[in-house]
């Protein structure tokens, strides 16, 4: 309880510093439904699936977040459905008479709403957890629901009473649709098994596997459309056509037809009439004859991967959802790209954000890319795009005209922040094979005039921040610096691998000035530079002089489970956390506790000396 009480205060204090520009104003899309004590929203969440209302007037872009409705003719963004769920939204789906929106979610629960206002009507709960896809039957009176609980449940659309419950499926059931007539369900799990149920009589009709969600019927119901793609992990390009599409038959699940692929299959999507199948690969999406397997038309090359497909209900217009977060709309017929819509992100693990200097901009890592947000009104600004791989980390100048990005392709570069431009690749890092080596987060020395990097193989380089020239490059004598820290005044770099010496380094020479002989998880410069504090495990504190690297006192609190170190007016202060939910605080030059603090009931009650 101290521990999250501790944290508590720690994230008051992060948040006062950085929300350090009153919001003034925000586009509307950016307060609906925000949870409690949230000021505002920046984008609309990671894309899950998109669909088109039965009667083709209005389009769904179903989020992590919510979902989001447009009009299908112009574009237009229509009132968003947000707020009610506690948790990741999965999935969501047009009722047949265009009057109620079905959404899943991470929080266990299936909730209805009105198409038209975004009310929430509705709230089903039966799921023991996750709940990942949704279906409504033909005519309108059932929900099928698929989730993590391994089972795949009926429920009432109009009373929200859980009807059935189908059991058998050993993983999570990732996606659930009807036939077109009704009586069967078709139910996807994890584990690459495909199930046809009875509807109405809940039991299993066939089992087949190998076969992986996306699934598609036809029109005419009598075949199914499911993917093979043997390694998940891969995007790339193989010998053999292992990846595939397969047209199943509906009464047999046997296979009809075989549509091969050179690439990993992400969505698939039959044509209203049943004539065309839209298929994403790879980094390509377009079109094959669903008849003859010939493929027809190609709509995109070498672009984000497309992760959803939807063909309007007159079959004239493909609107595609990609890994990028844009949405796209399609003429069929030319394949002219009629529409863009851009502001789709999901905030995932590894994923960073960050304030600029003057509180003015918000930079969130998407990917390989960047994408920057007016902090005041929540606006798009633009993306910084070039790295060909993952980013691994940014940084913004102390002026904030500039940010550095390290990334798993190899390089550092430099941007200008107002207008996007990538100004220089500082460095291209391979090893002997030519293959790229990640460059984790560049730092800028407190004057902006420097900026260093490390690589996941022990180099370091140091740059002159305006001109992108190397200064030096060092190599560690300890594999793996996992931190790098200027001195306050830039003249000193630290590095440190976790668990062995710190090495400071003349930022002007690259020469090793000294190195601190104890180990070190993470270090800490004293605001005149003078001195360095460095924690090990979670109960050890040293202090060490900056210019003689003589360790000047040792702190060990050997219970602690916490310890974290910080200068206050000049002096260096440690808090430790304990199991017995006491906390205390230390004065590390002295090597003594100040105070300790107890809690007793639901708060601190008690401080002792």
């Amino acid at each position: 309880m101290m521990k999250k009480l501790f944290l508590t205060f720690a994230l008051f204090f992060f948040v006062t510093l950085c929300l350090s520009t009153v919001f003034a104003q925000y586009e509307p899309s950016m307060q609906i439904g925000l949870p409690e004590g949230a000021i505002a929203r920046f984008g609309r969440g990671g894309i899950r699936e998109i669909t088109y209302s039965p009667d083709g007037t209005r389009f769904a872009v179903a989020t992590t977040i919510g979902v989001w409705i447009y009009d299908a003719q112009t574009g237009e963004e229509l009132d968003p459905i947000t707020g009610g769920h506690t948790d990741r939204v999965y999935s969501a789906a047009y009722s047949p008479d265009n009057k109620t929106i079905a959404t899943t979610s991470r929080d266990g629960t299936v909730r209805l709403w009105d198409a038209r206002t975004g009310k929430l009507q509705k709230t089903l709960t039966g799921h023991k957890s996750w709940v990942l896809s949704v279906a409504y039957s033909p005519d309108g009176n059932t929900l099928a629901t698929g989730g993590v609980d391994d089972t795949i449940r009926l429920w009432n659309a109009h009373t929200g009473e859980n009807i059935k419950t189908f059991k058998g499926h050993t993983d999570n059931v990732s996606s659930v649709k009807y036939s077109p007539n009704g009586d069967t369900i078709i139910s996807v799990s994890g584990n690459g098994t495909v199930r046809f149920w009875d509807a109405n009589k809940g039991q299993l009709i066939n089992t087949i596997a190998g076969y992986h969600t996306p699934i598609a019927y036809s029109p005419d119901g009598r075949t199914l459309l499911v993917t093979s793609n043997p390694n998940n992990n891969e995007h790339l390009v193989i010998k053999d056509t292992i990846y595939a599409v397969h047209m199943l038959n509906l009464i047999t699940g046997e296979p009809v037809k075989r549509i091969s692929s050179l690439y990993y299959v992400n969505c698939v999507a039959y044509s209203p009439d049943g004539k065309i199948i839209a298929i994403s690969e790879g980094e390509r999406f377009g079109l094959w004859n669903a008849t003859t397997g010939k493929h027809l038309k190609t709509f995109i090359e070498n672009t984000h991967e497309v992760k959803s497909i939807a063909y309007s209900p007159d079959g004239k217009t493909i609107a595609t959802a990609s890994w990028d977060g844009t949405i796209r709309w399609w003429n069929v017929q030319t394949g002219e790209n009629i529409k863009t819509l851009k502001g789709y992100i999901y905030i995932n693990v590894g994923q960073t954000i960050k304030y600029s200097p003057d509180g003015k901009i918000i930079a969130i890592t998407e990917s390989n890319e960047i994408s920057l947000w007016n902090a005041t009104t929540g606006k798009h600004l633009r993306t910084l795009k070039g790295h060909e791989s993952f980013i691994s980390g940014f940084t913004f100048s102390p002026d904030g005209h500039t940010i550095a990005t390290g990334s798993t392709d190899g390089t550092a570069r430099l941007w200008d922040t107002h207008t996007g431009e990538s100004k220089k690749i500082l460095v291209r890092h391979t090893n002997h094979i030519n293959e790229p080596i990640r460059i984790d987060t560049p730092v800028f020395s407190p004057d902006g005039k420097t900026i260093a990097a490390r690589s996941k193989h022990n180099w370091v380089w140091l740059w002159d921040a305006h001109t992108g020239k190397t200064i030096i490059t060092i190599q560690g004598k300890f594999s793996h610096v996992r931190r790098y820290m200027f001195s306050p005044d830039g003249q000193i770099l630290a590095t440190n691998s976790r668990g062995k010496p710190v090495q400071l380094w003349d930022t002007t020479t690259g020469k090793n000035i000294n190195t601190l002989m104890g180990q070190a998880w993470h270090i800490m410069f004293s605001p005149d530079g003078k001195t360095i504090a460095t924690t090990f495990s979670n109960n050890l504190v040293q202090l060490w002089d900056t210019i003689t690297g003589e360790n000047i006192n040792t702190l060990f609190a050997p219970n602690a489970y916490v310890t974290v170190v910080l200068y206050l007016q000049g002096k260096p202060f440690a808090i430790t956390i304990y199991e017995d939910e006491t906390v205390s605080l230390w004065d590390v030059a002295l090597g003594h506790p100040i105070k300790t603090f107890e809690r007793h009931g639901d708060g601190i009650q008690n401080l002792s000396k």
